[in-house]
């Protein structure tokens, strides 16, 4: 009998959210204008008012919405309908960090994750709770176990991981974190310019002027890369060759086309080297 109910309890689930991607097709998506999306789950909710599954469907809507107190009304209602769906302390943690209070998102997500202790999106999300709180080592651990458990990892996440550690003061951890999401993903321009920046802050300025190398490398454009390369010698102290660097910059500007030339960016840059030289 037991089995029976259940059986049935997944077909009507399966059907309800069925209606509602014919209802709605975008929303499956997640396209579409989130008020649409609302109104369409909310009529199909209306003819399948046991679904757990749908008020958590309506209660992220809701959060991107930022209307908080109806997101957490639907995930309230999904908890009742269905108790051992963990996945509702997920989507609460969510978006008790949207609405700017991570020490709750922490706590829901705690209890998310002690019974779902490897799923990357919780620990992800915790991980920038935990940031945000101030908790820095405890962010870049949970950043790492995601990572290891994400198929291809985002950038977003060396990077995020790579901020943790440095707001830690872990500058060595922050730099090898980088080189190994560029190991896994290729030379990204972002993860690249960050570990520049942190070289910069340790005066490894030749390890910096290194990776700016590799990044000028991937560019077709070679001016914006000369006239950091230029900012960096100057730091270094070794002046006479930032002078040569934001000359060569400038020279990579007076041969651009016309139209490429007199963009407000390109020639805010022009006048910057000017002045330094």
């Amino acid at each position: 009998m037991k089995f029976t109910t259940m059986k049935i309890l997944f077909i009507n689930e399966s059907l309800a959210i069925a209606a509602f991607c014919l209802a709605m097709p975008n929303a499956a998506a997640a396209h579409g204008p989130l008020h649409e999306q609302i109104l369409a789950i909310t009529q199909v909710i209306a003819q399948f008012s046991d679904s757990a599954q749908l008020y958590l469907k309506r209660g992220e809507l809701h959060r991107h919405h930022q209307d908080w107190q109806a997101a957490f009304s639907d995930f309230d209602r999904a908890e009742r309908l269905a108790p051992s769906l963990a996945v509702v302390d997920l989507h609460r943690g969510k978006a008790w960090l949207d609405a700017g209070a991570p020490a709750k998102a922490k706590a829901a997500l705690n209890k998310f994750l002690s019974k779902a202790p490897n799923d990357a999106d919780g620990l992800i999300t915790r991980a920038r709770a935990l940031a945000q709180l101030g908790e820095h080592l405890a962010s870049a651990e949970d950043f790492t176990r995601a990572i290891a458990r994400v198929d291809v990892p985002v950038p977003e996440f060396y990077l995020e991981r790579a901020q943790a550690w440095y707001a830690a003061q872990c500058v060595d951890e922050a730099l090898r974190g980088l080189d190994e999401g560029m190991a896994s993903l290729g030379q990204i321009v972002t993860l690249q310019l960050y570990a520049i920046e942190l070289e910069i802050e340790q005066k490894s300025y030749d390890a910096a002027l290194a990776r700016l190398e590799t990044v000028a490398a991937q560019s077709p454009r070679k001016e914006k890369w000369l006239a950091r390369r230029g900012e960096i010698l100057q730091l270094a102290g070794r002046h006479e060759e930032a002078r040569l660097a934001f000359a060569s910059a400038l020279r990579e500007m007076e041969s651009l086309p016309a139209g490429r030339r007199h963009t407000k960016a390109t020639a805010a840059l022009e006048r910057r080297l000017r002045a330094m030289l």
